[in-house]
């Protein structure tokens, strides 16, 4: 099986998947997290914005306050979103903590020099750090669990809600620490939101698709069984030719698209197909991508 294959199909080596995708999700965020944020002097949000105002005040390591935060936030995940979501938090807040406060002793903290570029590449790695963890079912902790609760119950965008929780933490770190510490993570913060965002449309942008084939029952089976998605068959004709011919329609998400690409050049090599984008769908349309 090629690598394209395993990427692409969501559910195919789905718990294996998993656990790299958490292995990495956890590593990023302690590098962020104990690497990167203390010492390059930028502001952060949730339980980590939190964690930095108590070690300031009191020296309790950050990985610690955070886990101690974390512990009554636990009730909210299991009780509101799922058992496999507060255990799979568990497991990355106790590793995720432990990392935080040993990782610089084994590794020195990265200095970058500019804390504008020090804020907008935490931001990405932030981000790409709880894509991970939110794509494999578990989260940061902290303001990941609220945000995943608001999204959940008020159907929210995730991000937003990110976004939203980070500014009222970042109004309690301004009180303690200078202004610049909250501009830094502000810039931060609106670049792990465009992370996040970026990664998910990768997976799971709405896109149409126009196929105008000779074997369109063959193709139109072939995205039901193979896809399970629904599909449009109209009548058309060349305007140059004049030949008559007929178009399926069918609307897939971005992750969707290298399978019908192979369907269609395997089965049909001499289609035409058009792509655009699709910004919103109501009705009956299934996800079948990665979601956040």
């Amino acid at each position: 099986m090629k690598l394209s294959d395993t990427i692409y199909a969501t559910e195919k080596h789905k718990q294996a998947k998993d656990v790299v995708l958490i292995i990495i999700g956890t590593i990023l965020f302690s590098i962020y997290a104990g690497l990167l944020i203390p010492v390059n002097n930028i502001g952060a949000g949730g339980a980590l914005g939190l964690s930095l105002v108590a070690n300031k005040l009191t020296g309790i390591k950050i990985g610690t306050v955070q886990f101690l935060l974390n512990v009554p936030l636990f009730y909210i995940g299991y009780r509101y979103i799922g058992r496999k979501f507060v255990i799979l938090t568990g497991v990355v807040i106790s590793i995720s903590s432990f990392l935080i406060n040993n990782l610089p002793r084994i590794i020195p903290p990265v200095h970058l020099g500019d804390s504008l570029v020090a804020a907008i590449f935490c931001g990405i790695i932030s981000g790409l750090a709880m894509c991970c963890l939110l794509v494999a079912g578990a989260s940061t902790g902290g303001t990941d669990i609220t945000g995943k609760f608001i999204s959940k119950k008020m159907d929210f965008n995730l991000p937003t809600v990110f976004l939203i929780q980070d500014i009222t933490i970042y109004t309690i770190v301004w009180i303690f620490f200078d202004i610049k510490y909250v501009m830094y993570a502000l810039v931060m913060s609106f670049v792990r939101n465009q992370t996040m965002r970026g990664v998910q449309k990768f997976f799971s942008a709405y896109i149409q698709c126009t196929i105008i084939c000779r074997n369109p029952e063959v193709m139109v089976e072939l995205i039901n069984n193979t896809l399970h998605r629904g599909s449009t068959i109209m009548d058309v004709e060349g305007g140059y030719s004049h030949e008559k011919k007929r178009m399926i329609i069918v609307v897939i998400q971005q992750n969707e698209m290298y399978q019908l690409r192979k369907l269609v050049a395997k089965n049909c090599p001499d289609a035409f197909i058009t792509v655009s984008a699709v910004n919103t769908i109501v009705g009956n349309f299934k996800e079948h991508s990665y979601r956040l």
